[in-house]
């Protein structure tokens, strides 16, 4: 009775949160009587909501030494592991228990997830499935199954899953929105303006509910991006934060910190490598924090070679993840990935760095109150809309969008080598599918039939995608061998040879082109470009604005339009277009040498206001 009245009492003091009391209790309990697994199973509850995970392992282990077939001190294991980053271990004790118990759909949903973490697509899915034969109705297994399948490109299959996910839960925002991006990446556009007005409504009646970042594609108005924003970085509030650091002098050296999961065969990995390299080292120490599959790609080659450190934190809890960066003496911390893929906006939640800025990953606010600066440019962000942003904006004098010159271009091929015809005008867009809207593709259908034999080249993997974009090309009377399909290819100096064959390349909207608009840009295919109210939907023309290109950048779909025509039509000018990119090749925005100094202007400037004891406040770097 005495032993059964112990374990009460710690149970009822840990339900009321008196940790301390409950562990003292339940230590009691099992000094009694060490053989008890329930005592066991409570106090490494209990060093759990402690935050003391491996003092949580000891205790199970202890358990299993008197229970070796017991069942739930593999399971708890097999989390604690899991949240500990020790996969093998994890995937051990999950294995272990499910040969006790198969029938526990956590455990194979949890496996998934370790799987997926890796990469591993295939076995994800095979646990993905068997949760759901057991749960049907576990909406965070088949919201992963539908991710994996996105992953390997069965859009259609994972479409599928997010659709039943809303006959389980139909107020499931985020299953909603992807569903609709699923809609858009196969380009079946029947219902688009309902989606899109669908896509606002949640803005408003789901905000917080899903990430900002799916709403950047649709014509959503600055004002409701911040709202969605502010209301979803509002989750990330930790129960409590690291102590900023004392103010000190602006003049030493500085310690800065790039945060992301990206390090890796990926965009932002495919622009950021001569950034890190051309930093100045006398000024700045540069250290890299993964969170991401690590890979043996040359673009994670190059980041490590170009970093004073890189640390992987992808074992590491959100607190160790911000206290390893806090102990490193990060005086800055750049989130490369803010509300994109793989979020872990708990770190910089916690306000590990004195100064912490958003830049490149995500193009938008953050809504956060832990992000200070956004790294933007004039055009980018103008002044008057500031306002949309929680963020106070870092500008630089020439684009904000970097550019890697070491990257290879393929030698330029046969235009039948591409399936392209001998003869006539090339317009392309190497855009993802999904960033192509009715408006946008009915304004490339005007422009074909304006400018006789020409073509329009787009990129698309899936027959169904190609065959749907082929059905609107007929249905504005265009003939659809007008539409040429680029291979796929994984050799990036291939795809940018690309652009040595095309003429003109056409923007999206209003989610432009940023990476894609750089690739041909420097390779020096002139780009026509529509810019809107939002961040996404001005990349493209801050970069033309850079490179002195006004004539290309325009305000209506129907300037758009005109002025793609006008460029075809006219040989003459589309020459000095290009000539005007190969002169500026080699200087202003394609220089990164200078970006980079640009960039940390405004780093050293953040870094004085906060050592001055001031609050952030936009920053307008000069060209020297």
């Amino acid at each position: 009775m005495q032993l059964s009245a112990q374990l009460f009492d710690a149970m009822a003091l840990f339900q009321a949160g008196q940790l301390d009391e409950a562990e003292r209790h339940c230590k009691a309990a099992l000094a009694a009587e060490p053989t008890v697994l329930d005592g066991y199973q409570l106090l490494a509850a209990i060093k759990l909501s402690q935050g003391r995970h491996q003092d949580a392992a000891d205790v199970l282990h202890t358990a299993l030494g008197h229970h070796p077939g017991a069942f739930e001190p593999r399971f708890m294991l097999g989390s604690i592991m899991r949240t500990l980053g020790r996969r093998d271990e994890a995937l051990r004790y999950y294995h272990e228990a499910l040969a006790i118990n198969p029938n526990i759909a956590e455990i194979h949903s949890n496996m998934g997830v370790l799987h997926h973490d890796q990469g591993e697509l295939e076995p994800a899915i095979a646990c993905y499935r068997e949760a759901l034969r057991l749960a049907p109705g576990q909406i965070e297994a088949r919201r992963n199954l539908a991710a994996a399948l996105r992953a390997l490109g069965r859009i259609d299959e994972g479409m599928v899953e997010f659709e039943t996910i809303l006959k389980f839960d139909p107020t499931y925002a985020y299953a909603e929105l992807m569903a609709m991006h699923s809609a858009r990446e196969l380009c079946q556009w029947e219902h688009f303006d309902a989606m899109a007005a669908r896509a606002r409504a949640l803005a408003v009646t789901q905000a917080g509910k899903f990430s900002p970042f799916l709403l950047l594609s649709w014509p959503v108005p600055p004002d409701l991006l911040l709202k969605a924003a502010t209301a979803f970085a509002a989750a990330f509030v930790p129960p409590q934060t690291l102590m900023p650091a004392a103010p000190q002098s602006g003049a030493r050296k500085l310690r800065i910190g790039y945060f992301s999961p990206d390090f890796r065969d990926h965009v932002v990995a495919n622009v950021i490598p001569e950034v890190l390299e051309c930093h100045d080292r006398a000024a700045f120490d540069v250290v890299a924090y993964s969170y991401g599959p690590h890979d043996d790609s040359i673009q994670r080659k190059r980041i490590q070679a170009a970093c004073t450190d890189f640390v992987d934190v992808r074992g590491l809890s959100d607190d160790d993840a911000a206290k390893k960066i806090r102990d490193d003496g990060v005086d800055i911390l750049v989130d490369l990935n803010g509300f994109t893929g793989s979020i872990r906006h708990q770190v910089p939640a916690r306000r590990p760095a004195p100064v912490q800025i958003s830049w490149l990953g995500y193009p938008g606010t953050t809504g956060s109150t832990a992000i200070d600066y956004l790294v933007a440019d004039a055009f980018t962000i103008p002044t008057d809309a500031e306002r949309f942003y929680s963020e106070k904006i870092i500008r630089l004098p020439h684009s904000s969008q970097p550019h890697d010159r070491k990257r290879v271009i393929g030698d330029a091929r046969p235009r039948e080598t591409y399936g392209l015809p001998a003869e006539g005008f090339v317009f392309c867009s190497f855009n993802h599918p999904q960033k192509i809207t009715p408006g946008i593709f009915g304004a490339w259908m005007a422009i074909l039939k304006a400018v006789p034999e020409s073509v329009l080249w787009l990129k698309a993997d899936r027959e169904d995608t190609k065959a749907n974009l082929q059905r609107a090309a007929l249905a504005a009377g265009i003939d659809a061998t007008r539409l040429v399909f680029a291979a796929r290819t994984k050799d990036p100096a291939e795809h940018l040879a690309r652009y040595r064959t095309a003429d003109l390349a056409l923007d999206t909207f209003p989610y432009n082109s940023h990476t894609t608009a750089n690739d041909a840009l420097w390779v020096g295919c002139p780009l026509v470009t529509l810019a809107g109210d939002t961040m996404p939907a001005r990349i493209a023309g801050g970069i033309l604005q850079a490179l002195n290109l006004r004539q290309l950048l325009t305000a209506s779909l129907e300037a758009y339009r005109d002025t793609a025509i006008h460029f075809a039509r006219t040989p003459h000018d589309l020459a000095e277009i290009k000539r005007q990119l190969s002169v500026g090749k080699g200087e202003g925005h394609f220089d990164t040498t200078l970006f980079t100094r640009h960039l940390e202007m405004g780093f050293r400037e953040a870094w004085t206001i906060h050592s001055a004891g001031e609050a952030p406040r936009h920053i307008a770097v000069k060209a020297p």
